[in-house]
């Protein structure tokens, strides 16, 4: 879909949204990918647009870590104000090489969900249908480095990002052992939480979920609040190029909600076509 036709569907959703928004304090969890602006994805933003939406929650001093708003979700207490929570994609290199100095320099903890068999193989299944050239990984290195810094906590997002409902039950197992396998292998460490690909699962593949992982994420674009909040259906917001600035400030007031929504039904209508 053309940019242009991405912004327009938001106006709609916007006003529908305008006076229906909920308020009652939670915490937004906020989905990036690239930040590189050089390909032709709605889910690469332009660098200087990235680099100025972190600013400007860096100066709201609104963002937690993942395991702080976890933490405080699970225990069911009260929240009393609104917070971010940044969590990253796939594991694409440029994360290393320009959000990580950013978030040092702001202060600002993240997450970052790796699809192993990328590291691992450098093949960019996250996007392999899209057959873009030299999408480089982040490498086990880096990853040691940010997972030392204490900014950056690692999260598994499989090993060969397929869609784990079209599985049989052993494959999808595979894909959440793996990468618990690997991540103790490269770097000794335990990681705890996961996210599913393409935010796609049913009961039966959360189930396996549970058995391996402490939480999991999906993508419905509502805050994230205690009295109804499922650790393994942690509900997330894409931020999109096609967002640009205002549309930003729209869809963390939770202006938005009901975006990816819309996208769906429209790629349904056109596969009946």
């Amino acid at each position: 879909m053309k940019l242009i036709a991405r912004q327009c569907l938001k106006i709609p959703v916007f006003l529908n949204n305008l006076f229906r928004r909920n308020t009652e304090a939670g915490f937004y969890y906020l989905i990036y990918h690239r930040v590189s602006g050089n390909l032709s994805l709605d889910i690469d933003l332009p660098w200087p647009l990235f680099r100025r939406q972190l600013e400007f929650l860096a100066r709201a001093r609104r963002v937690i870590s993942y395991d702080e708003a976890f933490n405080a979700l699970k225990s069911g207490r009260q929240v009393t104000n609104q917070a971010f929570v940044l969590t990253f994609d796939d594991g694409y290199q440029d994360f290393y090489t320009r959000v990580f100095p950013l978030l040092r320099d702001l202060g600002l903890p993240a997450i970052l969900f790796v699809t192993t068999g990328f590291v691992e193989t450098g093949i960019p299944y996250p996007i392999l249908r899209h057959n873009f050239p030299n999408i480089e990984p982040v490498t086990w290195d880096m990853l040691g480095k940010m997972a030392e810094s204490g900014l950056v906590t690692v999260g598994a997002h499989t090993h060969t990002h397929p869609i784990l409902t079209n599985l049989p039950e052993t494959q999808v197992v595979e894909e959440l052992l793996k990468p618990l396998e690997i991540f103790r292998e490269r770097l000794g460490i335990n990681v705890q939480h996961f996210a599913y690909p393409k935010a796609i699962w049913n009961q039966k593949v959360e189930a396996l979920v549970r058995q391996y992982y402490v939480s999991a994420v999906i993508c419905n674009e509502q805050k994230a609040i205690p009295h109804c909040f499922n650790p393994y259906q942690i509900p997330r917001i894409p931020v999109r190029r096609s967002d640009g600035w205002l549309f930003f400030l729209a869809k963390i007031q939770g202006w938005l909600e009901g975006e990816e929504a819309l996208y769906g039904r429209l790629r349904q209508l056109r596969a009946r076509d």
